[in-house]
């Protein structure tokens, strides 16, 4: 879907600036003090020592290694003598020639330049004076160092940079370009785009876009079946999308954050966009979002998807064209395929036009609207999934027409066609036996039957065991929920249920220890959610303590089993 490309764009974005800058930015406005020539594009926030420290008491007590967590306490706590444990650290990204170079802050205790200079002078030598303050330490790469008294006595700081011209016209109090991020995550970044020198930038794109066009070269030379121009056509496509990402790109921050509290462990991805870019204006278009398809999200559910969104034109243009190289890619495939039937080939290629067809109408659409829920029991799986669909009246023709294709084709699946219904929704079946030896058997039952529900405006598929019983409750719940406000993308994984299906095939202690920690626990659920804001979207991935419980007790079990071997 469009959403999901945009999002693994920006994720390469992300990557490629992360391995340039290797942290992330702040606001240009609270960097100014810093340099007036050079602009941070990049701050990294660590939080209090005192807090991670005892975040990380509670994620050990909570994996049930509370002593290995202490030990650990007790270690670190030593290794950062000298270091004020109340006040957080951080490290600022400058731009110089063609890479950046950081500058690190630390805030000190009494006496804490000369602790940290006794404790690790073994690795720093002896410290020489170069003037302006600044000492200079190491003996291979040497680094420089500065003491900042810090105001309304605070306590000072430790600034540290590779380059002595970093050390002049030091802010007095650094943790102020940290903002909040040290009070809401324990490890927090930024980077700003444009704070990027142009030509850096410009570097950034062009490894990305080499990095593209070498994935799809690669592809064509592993697939000799692959079209050259089509390739090249891809990449093209591929690297504007990307450069059009990076050159409406604002920034980017990543958070990881231990909340006790609350009982969970966050990671936050927050991208935004330049205000009036073309990007922008798809982001805020993602806002105020509903659902005709609230039955997936059930509540029994194992794993539960909700995906929705509104598509740009710019958007529903690339996919066009993407679907069109789809269908000449898979077109030369069948051609190729020793396994079709000479005399199917055509006929088969000749589906490829209405199904894309069908696609291109829903994307044209400009909407995205659809969803998944998977339902484990012991020894018991079924699932649904489906959504918005602009013709269901061409689905049914292309339905008949693999049916008709497949009479007489050896072991071809039965398809029934329209042989119930669950409001306007007309089921179709599609059975397959499923041989006796068969692990699949157990999960699936004696056949295979996978149902393809269409209506006017939707298509959905399910299957398992219990499938039209699943499809119907979807169905039910989606009509008593329409038009529902929901987020773009929202996942939702039970472990509990998944951890009790594994344990019906296999009686391992490990999984038993897992089961325990989860029912006492009572919170076993790991979700991903999408927030859109006018300009900006968050996705945030959430742990509950439960998952830590169980992880934990997973691992004590295995490695007190392989101790007592």
């Amino acid at each position: 879907m469009i959403s999901f490309f945009q999002r693994a764009h920006v994720a390469t974005l992300a990557l490629s600036l992360l391995s340039l800058s290797v942290a992330a930015a702040v606001a240009q406005n609270a960097i100014a003090p810093i340099a007036a020539t050079a602009k941070p594009v990049a701050i990294v926030s660590i939080a209090p020592i005192r807090e991670n420290l005892n975040d990380l008491a509670y994620v050990t007590r909570m994996a049930g290694m509370e002593d290995q967590g202490e030990l650990l306490r007790l270690t670190l706590s030593a290794a950062v003598s000298g270091i004020d444990k109340d006040r957080p650290i951080g490290l600022y990204f400058l731009p110089k020639d063609d890479e950046f170079q950081g500058v690190a802050f630390i805030p000190l205790g009494p006496g804490g330049l000369q602790t940290i200079l006794k404790m690790y002078k073994e690795k720093l030598g002896e410290p020489k004076d170069v003037g302006g303050g600044i000492l200079q330490v190491g003996s291979g790469n040497t680094v420089f160092l500065k003491e900042v008294p810090g105001p309304n006595q605070l306590g000072s700081w430790l600034f540290a940079a590779a380059e002595k011209e970093h050390l002049t016209n030091l802010p007095p109090d650094p943790s102020g370009l940290l903002g909040d991020l040290p009070k809401t995550y324990n490890v927090a970044g930024r980077i700003i785009v444009p704070n990027i020198p142009e030509k850096l930038r410009r570097m950034a794109i062009d490894e990305v876009k080499l990095g593209v066009e070498r994935y799809f070269e690669a592809q064509a030379g592993r697939r000799a079946d692959l079209d050259r121009e089509e390739i090249r056509a891809q990449t093209k496509d591929q690297v504007a999308q990307i450069e059009r990402l990076i050159n409406g790109s604002d920034e980017l921050l990543i958070g990881i954050g231990i909340d006790e509290q609350a009982k969970r462990i966050v990671q936050d991805t927050k991208f935004s966009a330049i205000d009036g870019s073309s990007l922008a204006k798809t982001m805020a278009m993602q806002a105020d979002l509903k659902t005709s398809f609230a039955g997936f999200m059930l509540p029994e559910a194992s794993v539960s998807v909700s995906i929705a969104g509104k598509t740009s034109p710019e958007d529903i243009a690339q996919a066009g064209s993407t679907l069109q190289a789809i269908r000449g890619h898979l077109s030369k495939r069948i051609d190729d395929s020793p396994e079709i039937p000479g005399e199917k080939r055509e006929a088969i290629k000749a589906l490829l036009i209405p199904l894309t067809d069908v696609l291109s109408k829903t994307i044209a659409t400009g909407r995205i609207d659809g969803g998944l829920t998977v339902v484990l029991m012991p020894k018991s799986l079924s699932f649904a999934a489906g959504g918005l669909c602009a013709d269901g009246a061409a689905v049914e023709k292309i339905l008949q027409s693999v049916a008709d294709l497949g009479k007489d084709i050896n072991n071809f699946p039965k398809l029934q066609l329209n042989s119930g219904s669950i409001g306007d929704m007309k089921l179709n079946r599609l059975t397959a036996p499923i041989p006796p030896n068969s692990p699949a058997r157990d999960v699936l039952g004696d056949t295979l039957e996978i149902i393809v529900g269409i209506s006017p405006n939707s298509v959905m598929i399910a299957g398992g065991k219990e499938a039209e019983m699943l499809l119907r409750k979807v169905i039910e719940t989606s009509a008593q929920n329409r038009d529902k406000a929901v987020l773009p993308v929202q996942v939702n994984v039970a472990v509990l249920p998944i951890a009790k299906f594994m344990k019906s095939f296999d009686e391992n202690p490990n999984i038993n220890s897992v089961i325990a920690a989860l029912e006492q626990a009572g919170n076993d659920r790991v979700t991903v959610t999408s927030k859109p804001e006018m300009r900006s979207s968050t996705t945030r991935i959430e742990i509950q303590e439960g998952v830590l419980k169980a992880v934990g007790a997973a691992v004590k079990k295995a490695f007190n089993r392989f101790g007592g071997q």
